[in-house]
C-alpha cells in the first residue's frame, strides 16, 4: 500500500467486490451462517483498518482522526455483532424494527446501506489515491478526480462514523439489558 498504489487499489476493489458477491451468494443459496457473519465483519474491519493505517502515514496531520475512525469502526462493529449473537440473531443485520430509527433505516434499506458503505469506502480510497496522484483532471470542477471524489464523499464518511457511534451506544445498551435480565433470572432461581 505504501508504494504500489495501482496494485493495492486493484486488490482493494477486488476484495470489496468479492465480499459483495460472497454475501449475495450466501443469501441466494440460503447458506448464511453465524460464522460467515462474523468472518464478513472481521474481513471488512481488517481491510478498512489497513487502509486507515496507510492514510495515517500519508496524512500525519490527521492521524488522530484516522485513529479515532479506526477505534470507533472496530469497537462498534465488535460489540454490535456480540450483542446480535447474544440476542440469538443469525446476523448482525437483523435488527429489532422497533429499535433505533437510524439503525433500522441503515439495515432494512439496502440502497441506504450500500450508499453509506460505498461512500465511506470511496472517501478513504480517494484519499489514498490522492496521496499518489490527483487523478484525471475534471474540467467542470477544475480539479483532479480523486480530490473531487474525496470532497463529495467526506460528508458520507462522517455520517457513517456517526452511525458507527450509534451502533456502539445501542449495542452497549442491549448488552446491558441482557446482563440485567440474566441477573434477574439468576436471583429467581437462587
Amino acid at each position: 500500500m505504501s508504494s504500489d498504489y495501482m496494485k493495492a487499489s486493484v486488490f482493494y476493489v477486488l476484495s470489496a467486490a468479492l465480499d459483495a458477491i460472497d454475501g449475495y451468494a450466501a443469501r441466494l443459496f440460503n447458506q448464511s451462517t453465524k460464522f460467515g457473519a462474523i468472518l464478513d465483519q472481521l474481513t471488512d474491519r481488517c481491510g478498512t483498518m489497513a487502509l486507515l493505517m496507510a492514510l495515517s502515514l500519508f496524512y500525519p496531520k490527521y492521524l488522530f482522526f484516522f485513529q479515532l475512525a479506526n477505534v470507533i469502526d472496530i469497537s462498534s462493529h465488535w460489540i454490535h455483532i456480540w450483542s446480535s449473537m447474544m440476542q440469538g440473531k443469525t446476523s448482525h443485520k437483523f435488527i429489532d424494527t422497533s429499535g433505533n430509527p437510524v439503525l433500522r433505516l441503515y439495515y432494512t434499506n439496502r440502497p441506504v446501506l450500500f450508499f453509506m458503505c460505498a461512500g465511506n469506502e470511496l472517501f478513504y480510497c480517494a484519499l489514498y489515491l490522492l496521496h499518489f496522484t490527483d487523478g484525471p483532471f475534471v474540467p467542470l470542477v477544475n480539479q483532479g478526480l480523486f480530490k473531487m471524489l474525496a470532497l463529495i464523499s467526506a460528508p458520507i464518511a462522517i455520517v457513517k462514523l456517526i452511525i458507527s457511534l450509534i451502533h456502539l451506544i445501542v449495542a452497549c445498551i442491549n448488552v446491558g439489558i441482557i446482563d440485567v435480565h440474566e441477573r434477574a433470572e439468576q436471583r429467581k432461581t437462587n
